[in-house]
C-alpha cells in the first residue's frame, strides 16, 4: 500500500493512504488529497495506483509538480522514499507492507547522537521549510522575537502542545521548563535528540491518577558550541507519538535557529566595532571622525531647511597645569566629569564629540544664536561648580566657549568651525571661564 505524508510549514503532518486508481491532488476540496497551499492549482497532478505501481502525472498545474527536485512534464513511476513538491508542501512517499506500522505513527525513543550525517540528511529532507523559515526569520532582527517565532513554527510542525529555544544564557533556568533536568542535560551532556515518555502520578489509593508527557529535546550548535536548546512536548495521551521524521524536522529547524543566533552575534560584534570606530575611548563621547561627519550632515540639513545651526566650542581651562601638578589621572577625571556634565545640558537631538585633548564641539540643531548663548552660559555655569578631587583636596573646574550661527551666507562647516573656534580662543584670552561669540 502507498501511503502519502504532507508536511507543511503551517500544519501538522497529515497521511493520506493511495486509494487503487486514480488519486486527484489539488487544492479544491473535493480532490482525494487536498493540498492546502495557495501555489498549488485546484486540479494540480494525479497519481495513478494499480497494486504495487504508482505513477504521478502533473495536470498542467500553474507553478508545477516537482518530483526529487526536478519539475516533470510527463508521467513518472514513484519508488518509495520519493518526495513530491507543490507549493510549500512536501509530500514523502513511503509503500508500506500489508499489517506494517504506518510510517506517521512509527515512535522513536531514547538518543541519536547529532552528527553531520542526520544534520546534512535533515537539511535535505526538509529544505522547502527550511527555506520558508529563512524568509520569515531574515525580517525579524530582535534575537527574542526570532527564537519565539522558531518555537511556534516547532510546535505547528510537530503538532506537539508546546516548544521552544532556551538560549545558554539561559541554561541556569532549565528547571522552569517543567521539563525533567535529567533529559535536557542529556540532550546537552551527549550533544544528541533525546526522546522520552515522562509519566507523573498524583493523588493516592483510588484516586491515583498518572499522566504522560512525550519530551523531544536537542542541542542547537554554532561553530562547535552549544548555544541553545530546541524542546517540544506533547501532553495528550493520544497523540502520535515522536518519530524519525520529527528527529529530521527538529535538527533542520536548531540549524535555523543557530544561523539566526550566529546572525545576532554578528550583528553584536559590528556593533562593538562600529562604537570603538566612532567613540572616545575616555570620555565615551563621539570621537573627532564621528562628530564631524555628523556635524557634516546637520550643516547640509539647516541649510537646505533654512533652519540655524550653532555650533560651540569648549575647553577646559588650565588642563596641562591640572596634569603637570597632580598627574594625569585627574586631568583624565576632570575630562570625564566636564564630558558628562556636557552631555547632561544638551537635548538628546543634539550632539557632542570630543576633537581634542581637552576641546569638545557641541552641535546644536534649529537653534538660533540666542538660544545658544543660554545653552552655553548653562554649560559654563554647571562646569563652574564642579571640582575634581585630588589628593590635596578639590579643585575648582571652568571652561572657555566659543560659539558661532550659521545662515544662508556660511558656505561650509569648516568656516561655521572655525569662528566657534577662534571665539573660544578669544574667551581664554580674556580670562577663561567665559563664552565668546564668533563674527
Amino acid at each position: 500500500m502507498w501511503v502519502l505524508i504532507i508536511r507543511s510549514p503551517s500544519s501538522i503532518p497529515i497521511e493520506y493512504k493511495v486509494k487503487q486508481g486514480k488519486n486527484s491532488l489539488g487544492r479544491k476540496p473535493d480532490n482525494d488529497i487536498v493540498i492546502v497551499d495557495e501555489s498549488a492549482s485546484r486540479f494540480h497532478a494525479e497519481i495513478y495506483c494499480q497494486n504495487d505501481l504508482a505513477v504521478i502525472n502533473d495536470l498542467g498545474s500553474t507553478n508545477g509538480t516537482y518530483l526529487n527536485r526536478e519539475r516533470i512534464s510527463k508521467p513518472h513511476v514513484l519508488q518509495s522514499g520519493d518526495q513530491i513538491r507543490v507549493g510549500q508542501c512536501v509530500i514523502s512517499v513511503c509503500f508500506q507492507e500489508k499489517g506494517a506500522t504506518s510510517p506517521l505513527v512509527l515512535s522513536l525513543s531514547g538518543t541519536r547522537p547529532l552528527t553531520r550525517e542526520l544534520i546534512l540528511e535533515s537539511i535535505d529532507q526538509h529544505a522547502v521549510l527550511l527555506d520558508v523559515v529563512s524568509s520569515r526569520l531574515t525580517m525579524i532582527f530582535d534575537l527574542d522575537t526570532a527564537l519565539k517565532e522558531i518555537g511556534e513554527m516547532t510546535q505547528r510542525a510537530m503538532g506537539a502542545d508546546r516548544a521552544g529555544v532556551i538560549i545558554a544564557r539561559d541554561f541556569d533556568k532549565l528547571d522552569e521548563l517543567d521539563i525533567p533536568v535529567t533529559i535536557t542535560r542529556q540532550a546537552l551532556d551527549k550533544q544528541s535528540v533525546v526522546i522520552e515518555k515522562v509519566t507523573h502520578s498524583s493523588g493516592e489509593g483510588a484516586d491515583l491518577q498518572e499522566t504522560s508527557c512525550q519530551i523531544l529535546c536537542l542541542p542547537i550548535i554554532s561553530d562547535n558550541e552549544i548555544v541553545a536548546l530546541l524542546y517540544a512536548c506533547k501532553t495528550d495521551p493520544m497523540a502520535r507519538a515522536f518519530g524519525q521524521h520529527d528527529v529530521q524536522l527538529a535538527v533542520a529547524i536548531s540549524h535555523q535557529a543557530a544561523m539566526a543566533i550566529q546572525r545576532e552575534t554578528l550583528l553584536k560584534e559590528s556593533q562593538i566595532f562600529e562604537q570603538l570606530a566612532t567613540t572616545d575611548d575616555l570620555t565615551g563621547l563621539n570621537n573627532r571622525r564621528k562628530i564631524l561627519n555628523l556635524a557634516e550632515f546637520e550643516f547640509q540639513r539647516s541649510q537646505r531647511f533654512n533652519h540655524p545651526l550653532t555650533v560651540l566650542t569648549l575647553d577646559l581651562d588650565d588642563l596641562k597645569k591640572l596634569n603637570d601638578e597632580h598627574g594625569h589621572q585627574i586631568g583624565d577625571n576632570a575630562l570625564k566629569m566636564v564630558a558628562g556634565n556636557c552631555q547632561r545640558q544638551i537635548r538628546a537631538e543634539d550632539s557632542i564629540g570630543r576633537i581634542g585633548g581637552d576641546e569638545f564641539v557641541i552641535l546644536l540643531i534649529e537653534t538660533s544664536e540666542e538660544i545658544g548663548r543660554i545653552v552655553a552660559e548653562r554649560i559654563r555655569k554647571s562646569c563652574n561648580e564642579m571640582q575634581v578631587e585630588s589628593r590635596n583636596g578639590p579643585i575648582p573646574l571652568s571652561v572657555s566657549i566659543g560659539l558661532s550661527t550659521s545662515n544662508k551666507k556660511t558656505p561650509n562647516f569648516a568656516t561655521l568651525l572655525d569662528k566657534a573656534d577662534s571665539a573660544m580662543r578669544a574667551a581664554k584670552k580674556s580670562g577663561k571661564n567665559r563664552i565668546a561669540v564668533g563674527d
